[in-house]
């Protein structure tokens, strides 16, 4: 509800004219500045088919696009449909503008614009908010059978994972030379492991992070089982340890 008339605004000290609305016992511009119109999170993460393109919006995979337009189309999908106002006062919400601050990749940053009305005021408002949104790679189960589940190499990154290092790793991972052999890539509190049918691919991947960062390295191999010639199949495990940048 609107408060009850005051002559001055309890934030700002300001006297509010008869004809100026009072929300919260604080003029409009401080009532902007204090409170949130809506809730939107200020980082958002979604699952990206590295493959195929596809979005992972909740349980389904939807839209194949460029890795420069999907991050922003997410982000739509979140603010069309999760959207909520944040105060009791806050009705008729709409997104007027999403505009990138720097060039879409999979590490993003938009300015969006939120219009509303609140009770009381007779004009609709606006409010900006920045929001962070990263693509993780992964792959989509479609694109999962076509390229088949077994891997021959695990390259585990694991110590510093930081913004640099994940826009630096996308670029590795998005390569010609790389991308073809990548069977599916898991990221959790651990670290990131990829999983890759090549191993010139994954030492293309520890060649060009060291190139970047201080990295320990580690190798190790294991026996999974035999080809139908008899002969035994091994699996390569290189440990990628980021230390710090070069």
């Amino acid at each position: 509800m609107v408060a009850t008339r005051l002559d001055r605004c309890i934030r700002c000290g300001r006297r509010i004219a008869a004809s100026e609305p009072v929300i919260d016992g604080m003029c409009l511009e401080c009532f902007l500045e204090e409170r949130k119109l809506v809730e939107i999170p200020g980082r958002l993460d979604f699952e990206y088919c590295r493959s195929c393109g596809a979005i992972r919006y909740g349980y389904r995979w939807v839209e194949q696009l460029p890795l420069e337009e999907a991050s922003r189309r997410y982000l739509e999908l979140y603010l069309s449909e999760r959207v909520k106002p944040a105060h009791a006062l806050v009705e008729d919400v709409k997104i007027v503008n999403i505009e990138p601050l720097q060039y879409p990749s999979w590490r993003s940053v938009y300015r969006v614009v939120v219009e509303a009305r609140l009770k009381g005021v007779e004009e609709p408002v606006r409010q900006e908010y920045v929001v962070e949104v990263r693509a993780v790679p992964s792959l989509c189960p479609a694109c999962k059978n076509d390229r088949g589940g077994d891997y021959n190499v695990l390259v585990q990154v694991r110590g510093r994972i930081d913004a640099k290092l994940v826009e630096v790793l996308g670029r590795i991972l998005d390569s010609g030379r790389v991308a073809p052999w990548v069977v599916d890539i898991i990221e959790d509190k651990r670290g990131i492991d990829i999983l890759l049918r090549d191993r010139g691919a994954a030492s293309r991947i520890v060649s060009e992070l060291s190139k970047y960062f201080v990295v320990d390295v580690k190798r190790s191999a294991e026996t999974v089982g035999m080809t139908s010639t008899g002969i035994e199949r091994r699996r390569l495990t290189i440990s990628v340890r980021v230390k710090r940048p070069r």
